[in-house]
Formats: structure tokens, sequence, C-alpha cells
């Protein structure tokens, strides 16, 4: 049997913190939001529960594999005019999936990781798409200043296939390094914005009466990247969950929360005067997955690599 489930201005306060940071440990949230840790602890388990918060992840910045571009697939009509395997099968010709969303108004969302050259296959993927191909957009990265280790590749692996809300301790321990090493090198790579940590939510559960998760695509001047993402943060904290790959220039995805469709239209309106917005499209998200398998391979691969390059340079000491 179901149960309706109202959430609290703390239960919000919560859930934008995970969603910001879903590794913020429990007393910090506490000192935060005013009530005790152990409240903490049994509010996140009751969402958790609940399926409003589906699923703690770990984000982590394609750039370090290769990947140049992120690639923004709207489509329309899928499983009427074509089934989503026939869609994904013609998709990963071009990049890796690692986003699918699907939408209020039947239409769904793609974001694939396009490797160098890829774009030049556009052409042909958009052919084999359409007519149900809507909109497609483009989005580079920012260089990275940071090189990536072994022992930051061999904590990425396990964050993935484990908890990101693991203890640093216990990370340390199935890693094989010590609990510093891996503290200094998940702050690093943070302030690298090689990785973030977040949360899966569900707001829009039927589960949930009285509140609006939806997603915004923000085109933008590229000039005027940091300037929006602060007055965003400023000015619609109240209702903003996620700002995530921070990283991205010529536009901003971002999730917000409103209480009933005249807020999330004033949400809307008030990204549209932002000074160097040109564009903002709105999707009400009724499901999504991240696939992460094509990272853990990427992952595996770098570490193979590591090790091989590692034994070449010993045997060279050796034949010396």
């Amino acid at each position: 049997m179901q149960h309706n489930i109202r959430l609290d201005n703390t239960d919000l306060h919560i859930i934008r913190l995970l969603a910001r940071d879903c590794r913020t440990p429990y007393r910090n949230i506490s000192s935060i939001v005013g009530i005790s840790t152990n409240a903490v602890k049994e509010r996140i388990g009751r969402m958790v529960s609940y399926g409003i918060i589906q699923k703690f992840v770990v984000l982590i910045n394609p750039i370090i594999f290769g990947y140049e571009k992120e690639c923004i697939l709207i489509l329309k009509h899928i499983d009427k005019t074509i089934k989503e395997k026939d869609i994904l099968n013609r998709i990963n010709l071009l990049g890796d999936v690692f986003v699918y969303a699907k939408h209020l108004n039947g239409s769904s969302m793609f974001v694939l990781e396009l490797p160098d050259g890829a774009q030049e296959k556009v052409g042909t993927i958009t052919d084999l798409l359409k007519p149900e191909l809507e909109n497609i957009i483009f989005v580079s990265y920012r260089p990275l200043t940071m090189g990536v280790t072994s022992s930051d590749l061999e904590i990425m692996r396990y964050l993935l296939l484990s908890n990101p809300r693991m203890l640093v301790e216990d990370v340390a321990k199935e890693t094989s390094l010590s609990a510093k090493t891996v503290a200094r090198r998940l702050e690093k790579m943070r302030e690298n914005h090689i990785l973030e940590f977040s949360i899966l939510t569900n707001l829009s559960s039927m589960q949930l009466i009285g509140y609006i998760e939806f997603a915004v695509v923000i085109d933008i001047d590229v000039s005027c990247h940091q300037n929006i993402i602060e007055r965003i943060y400023h000015e619609m904290q109240e209702h903003l969950l996620i700002v995530p790959n921070s990283y991205q220039k010529e536009v901003i995805f971002a999730v917000f929360f409103g209480a009933n469709i005249p807020t999330v239209n004033l949400i809307l309106r008030t990204l549209e005067s932002f000074d160097g917005v040109n564009k903002v499209d709105v999707f009400l998200t009724t499901s999504l997955v991240y696939y992460q398998e094509w990272l853990k391979r990427a992952i595996d691969k770098r570490i193979k690599s590591k090790e091989s390059q590692k034994q070449k340079q010993q045997q060279k000491v050796y034949d010396i």
C-alpha cells in the first residue's frame, strides 16, 4: 500500500544540500538545518524509502577520458513511431550515452559524451534519427589543469561500484590507500571539477503532492557564464536543486523545483531576464537513467594503461 508523503522546508533543505554534495556528513547537515544528527538520518532514510531520493551518484568529468564535447539530443514519439532500443542503438554509434530522460510531453533527452572526431558523424546520425529529432545541442568542456593519478582512478572506480557516500576510511581500505591520501585526492578532484557528488531525485512522484521538479537547458553567451551561475545561486536559492557540470561553457543545465505551475513559470521568466541568456528550454522529467558502464570500462582501461607504463619503466631500470 502506498502512502502519500509531504515534505517540509527542512526536507527540501536537506535535498538541496545532498544534490550539491551527497557526501556531506550527517553532522554537517545537522548544523546547517538546525536539527539533530539522528533526525537528519531519519529524514534521509524516509526519503530514500519513499523513492524521493532514488540514488546517490558520483559524476565524473568525461574530459579525463578523451571526451571533448557533450551532445544533447531531444527526440519525440519514442515507442510510438520508433522503439527505445532502436534509438539507443543508433545513438551509440555517435558516442556514449550518459543520461536518458523521459519527459511529461512525450519527448526524451539523451546526453552523449563525444570522443575526438565523433562530431564528423553527426550528419549521418541525425539523418538516422529523423523525423523524431527535435533539437541537437553541442557543448564543449573547459580544459583541465590537473592530471589524474592511478590512485584517483582507483578511488573513482570504487565509488562508482559502491555507495558514493562511503566513508573515507572504507574507501581507503578497499583501494589499499591511506585515509589521508583518499581525503586529499577527493578534495583535489572536486576542486578541479573532476568529481561531483549528487543525488537522483523524484520530487514529481505520485507519492509526493505539491512539488514539481523540472530541468532547464539555458542557452547563453559564453562570456556571461560565470555571472549567470552566480545570479542563479544568489537569487534562486529557494527553488534550486543543483547546477551540475559547471565546467560546460555554452549552456547551463540546472534542476529546480516549485510548488505549482505559477512558481515554475516565474522561475523560467526570471531566468530569461538574465543578461546573456538567449533561450531557456524546460523539461518535466518523469524518469531518468544514468548510464555509467562506459565510465567503468574507461577507468579500467586507463588503470591497465598506467600499470603497463609502470611495468615498462621498471623494465628499463632493470635493463640498465
